[in-house]
């Protein structure tokens, strides 16, 4: 999977007709006359405007047509989390994590192992406190310990109903005659599954330096990549009922205050290439046009979907020492979106864009104090607003 940051370039469309008793408007929005000619040459009956997607088609060809963006911040606040463990004495192993924990926009789990505890702290908004889930270490933390780390979204997946479609749903195909609706839902966690991914990386000797870091990897629902380092793994195990692919990273030598653990999350826009049809669109597709011919166009949303999460969703990562099993909020923290980074508190944090792989990763550095061992506690959290 690529996950880079990409320009997508999309046709641009003229509204079409919202009102059913209209006769089908052509691509230049004129109600009646000849049909007009997209630019790949397929002749246009009705088309949708830009971001747009059908949710009723009148037996005159008039089309009505929303957006996907409330139906995509539902689905993402409700049903996506980031996940994050620790396993003692684990140098190159595959198992699964002795403790572990869970937390998304509108959930938070301690998940597995003693100390482990969610709760809400006032960062970078007074007004919209984060609420985080803790990792609480064991053990002293040096070159036998293994952190995990996901992004996991659960499906639901519902059957198609005829049009007109129902609130957050939208025109996917036709079955004989009737139009049938699909949940932008689901294809927008089908997207975030699959083209989002939480990054965790990791540099020793490096304090307050702003260096890429020299350990990485990245995981979803779909994917899991071992970046660089050695004993790192990639594995597939089930946490709290949800099987989750969770990417595991090793340190290497003492952790202490010239560590760096580094956070990011990419996502990449590139939209699935439209089709005509005239039964159903492909996957996570929705239909956009009518053609004079009988066949209707399909779009990808993965735009629509990549700007949401860039423009709503933060990871947040946060630490804080002499603090075993801590209800405090985080002493160190930042955040980090698709495209941008905040430091928030800490001396020695860092903000970089990296080059990780065939991705430009925006990453928060979060640089540990003193010995890291059981006393200390690690906060992470995903926030996504409406």
């Amino acid at each position: 999977m690529k996950l880079g940051l990409a320009t997508i370039f999309l046709l641009a469309c003229a509204t079409s007709s919202t009102n059913p008793d209209a006769p089908p408007s052509n691509i230049d929005g004129k109600s009646g006359g000849s049909a007009d000619a997209r630019p790949d040459g397929a002749t246009v009956a009705a088309m949708c405007p830009d971001g747009q997607y059908a949710t009723a088609i009148a037996a005159n060809g008039a089309m009505t047509c929303a957006t996907t963006d409330e139906a995509t911040g539902v689905a993402v606040r409700s049903r996506c989390s980031v996940y994050m463990g620790q396993h003692d004495s684990c140098t190159g192993c595959a198992d699964p994590p002795t403790k572990w924990s869970a937390n998304g926009p509108l959930a938070c789990s301690p998940g597995a192992g003693a100390g482990n505890t969610c709760l809400t702290a006032t960062l970078d908004d007074p007004q919209n406190p984060a609420s985080l889930a803790t990792l609480d270490l064991d053990g002293d933390v040096n070159g036998d310990d293994k952190f995990y780390s996901t992004l996991h979204c659960v499906t639901a997946a519902q059957q198609p109903r005829p049009a007109p479609c129902a609130p957050g749903w939208a025109i996917h195909g036709k079955d004989g005659d009737t139009w049938m609706c699909a949940p932008v839902a689901e294809a927008a966690v089908g997207y975030v599954r699959s083209k989002c991914a939480l990054y965790f990386a990791w540099h020793d000797s490096c304090g307050s330096c702003a260096d890429a870091p020299t350990k990485w990897g990245f995981a979803n629902d779909t994917t899991c990549m071992n970046g660089a380092g050695g004993n790192d793994t990639c594995t597939t195990t089930t946490l709290g009922g949800e099987n989750v692919k969770l990417f595991g990273l090793s340190t290497d030598g003492d952790v202490n205050d010239d560590d760096k653990f580094y956070v990011g999350l990419a996502c990449d826009p590139t939209a699935g290439a439209p089709s005509d049809t005239k039964t159903s669109c492909p996957d996570g597709q929705f239909v956009v046009a009518t053609n004079a011919d009988g066949t209707f166009h399909c779009a990808d949303p993965a735009v629509s979907f990549a700007g949401y999460m860039g423009g709503h969703c933060a990871l947040m990562f946060g630490w804080h020492d002499s603090c075993d099993a801590c209800t405090q909020p985080p002493s160190k923290w930042g955040k980090v979106t698709t495209g941008a980074c905040l430091n928030g508190g800490g001396v020695d944090n860092t903000c970089g864009m990296f080059a990780l792989g065939a991705a430009n990763v925006p990453m928060f550095g979060l640089n540990t104090d003193g010995n890291v061992n059981g006393d200390d506690t690690f906060y992470f959290g995903l926030r996504c607003t409406p």
